[in-house]
């Protein structure tokens, strides 16, 4: 299922203005044999190391080892897990995105 969104989404930088950050964005298309209905909801992990805390070689993330979870639905919005079991999360697929495999999918647009 990662896979399958990552190929389908763009991420863009948030503005200092507007908070700063990486907005991620994709949809979830009907793939035949892959995907045959949309998901009712789709949860995700997020684990951001700061360029800032890489130059000296800290490797925590923001949200703590666990990182940040969130589940999207069509009709709360995103709803942020906070400190709740997460055992399918848990187990689910890794995509690093960053100078290495995954990273073809998700770069973020600069403006000159």
């Amino acid at each position: 299922m990662g896979a399958h969104w990552l190929r389908n989404s763009t991420c863009e930088w948030i503005p200092v203005a507007q908070g700063q950050g990486l907005r991620l964005t994709g949809v979830f298309k009907r793939v035949d044999r892959e995907l045959g209905s949309l998901p009712r909801s789709v949860s995700l992990r997020v684990r951001y190391g700061t360029p800032f805390t890489a130059l000296y070689g800290i490797q925590g993330v923001i949200g703590g080892a666990r990182g940040l979870a969130f589940t999207v639905t069509p009709e709360n919005g995103v709803i942020a897990l906070r400190n709740d079991p997460t055992p399918k999360l848990d187990g689910a697929q890794l995509y690093k995105l960053g100078e290495q495999q995954c990273s073809v999918f998700l770069q973020p647009g600069t403006r000159r």
